[in-house]
């Protein structure tokens, strides 16, 4: 029975450490592996245990080459082979692997028992690899090759060939290498010496040719140390950076590199290539004989910018140029630390050293100014660029940045017009301008300029489908006015004119619909109708999109609508697809465009606003078309569709851009009239936005908050813009309650404001401060008091603390003593 079990308990030891075996060789753990393995083979014996055994030697001796350990690596295979079935694997690389661990005696050995079909068929690597070897000088392996080996035959061709190439003999080189086969061991060298033979300057081809060169060939290194030699810059940096320390010395000479040229490139690539302004600067300083002085204060006086430490060692090692470069350091040191209001005294001194050289030194002038005007606001960078314009009145940008503010940051369409013609003026066939100038003239319904200014493009730019639509809109709009004013006559040339134009189908169904409403009033109402419908058809396929376009083009001709809406199919109950509603977003941005004000559209969306509504519903899956939607809206300002698609957005997807619909939906637009818990939420969704890369929401809500502040230029405007002296200084109560607060502690207090707002609501909030603390007070005085939002944002910070237990030293009391003098006295009605 003893015996029995014995045998047993050594068939489930056996059995485990097999398993264990098994587990590590798939993990890669081949140590552990074959130590196992061979404790298995002691007990057993079986040929599959020998297998494993034997690949467990070989895979580590794999790995020891890798690790550049051949010593250890042909131990490793001398084991493996002992244990493998024969013959066994990897024969050509251990032959290397001797070769490369100084053990010539082995190497030897087994070359001189290979035979010339060995070598040449059965393992090319090794014959590659010895071929490389002749090349470098190692002529002792010769004897020990097969006398009829290829590899032998064809050293003859290639040592001609480098006798040449060394003489400088193109010719000979290259015919020594014509009689090379195609798959000989030094096809690889013959392809780096034709790239060699290539003319200096022809670094493409010689490029290509390298590139064929395969990763695995031992030529490799010699294929990166040619194309590090060819290169120059940056580019020689980066290519020699990774070479040996033999091959970096023997491109530098080859380069002609003197010793301190050399010691720079091994600084160079000490610093890895990537070196941060400090280093950069430094290094400069170091070898500001390489660089020549000149060069190196010239680096060194920009890198200052970046560097603002290195100034002092810039002044020991440079003397200053002039006032102009002392000022012009100043101004960019300032500017680096953040310090722009210092920053512009220093860049108007340049300009006053400037201007005592005009006009030779206008260009810098209005260099500087335009620098300036990049960091200033809107305000003060309108000023600045009209300043520069003077000194150098050929600068397309300026007058398009002019543009910019003046139609965006800061409306004046007197100043708009004013840069326009000045820009039209030097630049007239300048694409940018004339669309600006073709839709500013449709915006002031000077059709016959617009239709100028578009025919003007079409002339620079044939294909220009901004262009093509601006004229055909024109053409269209003109035609409309022709019609009202019942000159009838002329309606069909302006449609014809439109539709000779190469656009699209849809816009000719446009021109064709108008011709429809063309018949309807001039010719015949039926058969004019009919057209209508027809055309609406081929337009659309729902009922919403055609009493869309019905509507609002009866709307432009100031036409009746009934016995249009009578023969259109009915609209009731229909539900938009989202290609249909991104068509009825299309053409509401059409028509915007063509309308003064969105009167019409407005009273046209709220005919077929029940269905719009029903149809949302419906579209909640396709989110990306919703947000359009809510963006159509909001450029019209339409915000009663917009506050209906933003609640239902807001509820199905919680995201910043639909928190940023709902909210300005809620305040109709006008910033001011949101509430403090409104601006906290938008804050949050601010911080989210960002943290989702949302750049456009984070955009929009910081317009929004900007508005609600009452926008962030601070700064006097252009008109009195003399008169500033100071920046502005802001009395902030949060700052000074609140200012000692750690950050740490106060992230803390913000997460606990968002769940506070999140579990209450803004009236249940101020209801419970005013229970809590307001016992004993003036309940009056307190209510004035949470009217202010500073007020009610520092309550909440502090009810916020208690909630957390968090000891802030600051009280209600303390909060209420801060703002009660700031407060406006006065009553409440019914007291």
């Amino acid at each position: 029975m003893k015996k029995i079990i014995q045998k047993i308990s050594a068939a489930i030891a056996e059995s485990t450490l097999s398993e264990k075996a098994r587990a590590h060789y798939a993990d890669g753990r081949y140590k552990e592996a074959g130590d196992l393995f061979k404790e298995l083979l002691k007990q057993s014996g079986d040929a599959e245990t020998k297998r494993y055994l034997a690949d467990c030697y070989l895979q580590r001796a794999w790995g020891m080459a890798a690790k550049a350990m051949f010593k250890e690596a042909c131990v490793l295979w001398e084991n493996y082979a002992a244990h493998a079935d024969a013959p066994p694997q990897a024969q050509d690389v251990y032959v290397l692997w001797l070769l490369a661990g100084k053990n010539q005696r082995k190497a030897y050995a087994l070359l001189d028992g290979l035979n010339a079909r060995q070598l040449d068929e059965e393992f090319p690597v090794l014959s590659a690899y010895l071929g490389m070897l002749l090349v470098s000088g190692d002529t002792e392996l010769v004897p020990h090759l097969p006398h009829d080996c290829a590899l032998l035959k064809h050293w003859q061709w290639v040592s001609e060939a480098l006798a040449a190439y060394r003489n400088g003999e193109r010719e000979g080189c290259e015919q020594a290498l014509k009689p090379l086969p195609f798959r000989s061991a030094f096809r690889d060298l013959r392809s780096l010496l034709k790239a060699q033979l290539l003319e200096g300057a022809d670094f493409e081809p010689a490029s290509a040719l390298l590139a064929k060169i395969p990763d695995e060939s031992p030529y490799q290194p010699l294929v990166k140390a040619c194309v590090a030699y060819r290169q120059s810059g940056a580019d020689f940096v980066a290519s020699v950076s990774a070479l040996e320390h033999n091959q970096r010395r023997i491109v530098a000479q080859a380069k002609g590199l003197n010793a301190r040229q050399s010691q720079l490139l091994e600084a160079l690539v000490k610093l890895n290539g990537q070196p941060d302004a400090k280093a950069r600067f430094n290094l400069v300083l170091q070898y500001r004989d390489v660089f020549g002085d000149d060069a190196a204060q010239a680096y060194c006086l920009g890198a200052l910018a970046e560097y603002p430490g290195g100034e002092k060692d810039y002044f020991k090692h440079f003397a200053g140029k002039d006032s102009f470069e002392e000022n012009r350091l100043q101004a960019l040191l300032h500017e680096q630390a953040g310090n722009d209001y210092d920053a512009g005294f220093f860049w108007d001194r340049c300009i006053d050293i400037l201007k005592k050289d005009r006009p030779a030194n206008d260009r810098k002038v209005a260099l500087i100014l335009r620098h300036m005007a990049d960091k200033a606001y809107p305000g003060e960078a309108a000023a600045m660029l009209a300043d520069s314009l003077v000194y150098d009145p050929d600068d397309r940008q300026s007058y398009l940045n002019l543009l910019t503010i003046y139609q965006e940051h800061r409306p004046d369409p007197a100043q708009y017009a004013h840069w326009l013609e000045r820009g039209l003026q030097r630049f007239p066939a300048d694409t940018d301008l004339l669309v600006r100038a073709a839709k500013s003239a449709a915006a002031r319904k000077a059709f016959k300029k617009a239709a100028a200014y578009a025919k003007a493009l079409l002339k620079i730019d044939p294909v220009n489908t901004l262009a093509k639509h601006l004229l055909f809109a024109n053409h269209m709009a003109h035609a409309r006015r022709l019609l009202k004013t019942e000159k009838f006559h002329l309606v069909e040339k302006e449609i014809q004119a439109a539709e000779q134009l190469t656009i699209d189908k849809s816009l000719r169904r446009q021109a064709e619909l108008l011709r429809g409403f063309y018949l309807w009033v001039a010719e015949d109402k039926t058969q004019g109708l009919q057209r209508i419908v027809d055309t609406l058809a081929s337009l659309h396929d729902d009922p919403i999109n055609m009493h869309f376009q019905a509507q609002i083009e009866a709307g432009l001709l100031e036409l009746p609508t009934q016995a249009l809406s009578r023969a259109l199919p009915p609209l009731k109950d229909y539900l938009l697809s989202a290609p249909q509603l991104q068509r009825l977003m299309a053409s509401i941005g059409y028509y915007d465009e063509q309308l003064d004000d969105n009167t019409l559209l407005f009273k046209v969306l709220d005919k077929i606003k029940a269905p719009l509504k029903k149809s949302l519903e419906w579209l909640l899956e396709h989110e990306a078309e919703l947000l359009a939607w809510c963006q159509s809206l909001e450029t019209i300002g339409h915000y009663e569709l917009l506050k209906h698609a933003a609640k239902a957005g807001h509820a199905r997807w919680p995201k910043p851009a639909w928190l940023y619909y709902r909210t300005l939906a809620e305040c109709q637009g006008d910033a001011s009239h949101l509430d403090f818990m409104s601006l906290y939420r938008l804050k949050v969704a601010l911080e989210d936005a960002r943290a989702d890369n949302d750049n456009r929401t984070a955009g929009l809500i910081e317009r929004l908050l900007e508005r609600a502040s009452g926008g962030v230029e601070l700064l006097p405007s252009a008109d009195n813009i003399e008169d500033f002296d100071r920046p502005p200084l802001s009395d902030d109560p949060i700052e000074d309650l609140f200012g000692h607060v750690p950050d740490a502690v106060f992230k803390r207090i913000e997460k606990k404001i968002e769940e506070l707002v999140r579990k209450r609501g803004p009236e249940q909030f101020v209801a419970q401060i005013m229970r809590q603390y307001g016992n004993g007070r003036d309940e009056q005085s307190l209510a004035i008091l949470f009217m202010n939002q500073d007020f009610l944002w520092c309550v909440t910070i502090f009810a916020a603390a208690e909630e957390l237990k968090i000891e802030i030293g600051v009280g209600f009391d303390d909060i209420v003593a801060r703002f009660i003098h700031d407060s406006p006295q006065y009553s409440l009605p019914f007291n």
